[in-house]
């Protein structure tokens, strides 16, 4: 769902990067009160990790294809405002190391899916949990899954809106027309939505059974209780099992899904309509073969982890990272 330069009318995409700067504004406002530093190991770990499930596209039929966004997952492990703040840093480096998603639609971007996802992610499992909380393990399953469809549908709907209103006010120029960007995006994501629902039930449900006190601070709307060190052995366990699944995954990848579109990529091409030139030439790509695409997974792992944990350092306050509770 990454939106690439050229796609959206230049007002859009002004409009964009407004509306994401303003609610980064207010989620780095909120989060600063719950920022400690014995939060940022797990904050980074999760947000490489989502940078590599992202990496890992999967088939969903007829060519296209689909991805984790992971933004209900973020949202439900640390509450809304630390999950913006974490997936702008993914979106941050995919854009500029990796040329995934272009800069002046980095806002659009960051719009779709660091605010729109977690916040509908986040609205629907703390709508739904509670009603469903009588019914055990099945009953937050469900909840799980409804808030992570609801997350990507929401998002794509979001980036169909963009893409008729572009091509509107710009007579065509940019944008795809809604007789075809809507049907096609909200199909093509409706599809995916299940994969992402899927994937982030088994995610949830693991973590529950081997570390419950994860959520428990985050569903009571505080930070979570993680190890003071950023090099623990939880945290250095976690990111070896992050990479050691991602190495594993990359031959289905490349043999199911490297090839496929993405439901805008598909869209797009339904619509006839082609990705234009990008603003800045990224140092980096994804690669082809599965050396070029693990090295390229460990080395945006590595870049997203050191950027969140400094990024979120520097958003603690100096009482919060001295605070021995």
């Amino acid at each position: 769902m990454h939106v690439p330069d050229g796609l959206m009318d230049p007002v859009v995409a002004a409009a964009g990067w407004i509306e994401f700067l303003t609610f980064l504004a207010v989620a780095i406002f909120l989060s600063r009160s719950k920022t400690k530093e014995r939060n940022l190991p797990r904050v980074a770990i999760l947000s490489a990790g989502i940078f590599v499930a992202q990496m890992l596209n999967f088939p969903i039929g007829g060519g296209t294809t689909g991805h984790l966004i992971g933004a209900a997952l973020f949202a439900i492990m640390v509450g809304p405002a630390l999950a913006i703040i974490g997936m702008t840093i993914v979106l941050l480096i995919q854009a500029l190391m990796f040329g995934d998603g272009g800069v002046t639609a980095l806002g659009l971007n960051a719009v779709n899916m660091a605010i729109i996802a977690p916040l509908t992610g986040w609205g629907a499992y703390t709508l739904i949990d509670p009603l469903l909380n009588g019914h055990g393990r099945t009953g937050r399953g469900i909840s799980v899954a409804i808030a992570a469809w609801a997350s990507v549908f929401v998002a794509a709907a979001a980036c169909a809106g963009e893409l008729l209103v572009s091509y509107a006010i710009s007579a065509g120029d940019y944008g795809i027309a809604a007789n075809v960007s809507v049907p096609a995006m909200l199909g093509y994501h409706a599809v995916i939505g299940l994969g992402e629902a899927a994937i982030t039930v088994g995610l949830v449900s693991y973590l529950r059974a081997i570390s419950p006190e994860l959520f428990s601070s985050a569903e009571a709307g505080t930070a979570l209780k993680i190890p003071v060190k950023w090099l623990t052995s939880s945290t250095a366990k976690a990111a070896a099992v992050i990479l050691t699944v991602f190495a594993l995954m990359i031959p289905l990848y490349i043999i199911y899904a490297s090839e496929g579109r993405d439901g805008l990529e598909q869209t797009m091409e339904e619509a006839e309509t082609e990705e234009g030139s990008s603003l800045l030439a990224s140092p980096f790509s994804y690669g082809e073969t599965y050396l070029q695409v693990l090295l390229a997974g460990i080395l945006g792992f590595l870049v997203v982890c050191l950027a969140a944990l400094a990024i979120m350092r520097l958003l603690s306050s100096p009482e919060r990272r001295n605070d021995p509770e």
